[in-house]
């Protein structure tokens, strides 16, 4: 069933968002960025469901009960530094303190001193998907004490 819900900052401010009942927590998110500009790692949504209720990522939106029309307050969390694991190809894990808003071209060069292998080298996933230049960490829902995989390019032609 797709519904408009109304999602307001403390500002005041309220964006008008079109949404289906079967979607995520994090899907919605992703539209308010595209929205509102602010960043999907720095929502933290909530509802007054009888009760002042934070909506969680991995939740649906029919999970919430939610009505067309209904407000979604949405505050804008400060950007604080994350752990994250790097696991590379003889299987070894290293940790990194990232902020979600690192570039991935940064992080690959951190990544490249750390590791002692040249950027041409290697390439990065999470969750199957390579991490591309030109994107941050947090475009990839990457959050504390997550894994990156580290993987050797294969020589030869």
């Amino acid at each position: 069933m797709t519904l408009w819900l109304n999602v307001k900052l403390l500002t005041g401010e309220v964006h008008t968002v079109e949404v289906t009942s079967a979607m995520t927590v994090l899907d919605f998110k992703a539209q308010i960025a595209r929205k509102t500009g602010v960043p999907v790692y720095q929502q933290k949504l909530a509802c007054q469901n009888g009760a002042y209720v934070e909506l969680r990522d991995s939740s649906r939106l029919s999970d919430y009960q939610l009505q067309p029309g209904e407000i979604v307050l949405l505050m804008v969390k400060n950007e604080e530094p994350i752990a994250i694991f790097l696991k590379n190809n003889k299987n070894r894990t290293s940790t990194y303190t990232v902020l979600p808003s690192d570039g991935v071209t940064q992080f690959k060069e951190r990544v490249q001193q750390q590791e002692r292998i040249q950027a041409e080298q290697f390439w990065l996933s999470f969750e199957g998907k390579p991490l591309e230049d030109g994107h941050r960490l947090g475009d990839y829902n990457i959050a504390p004490h997550c894994t990156i995989f580290l993987h050797l390019r294969l020589r030869g032609g």
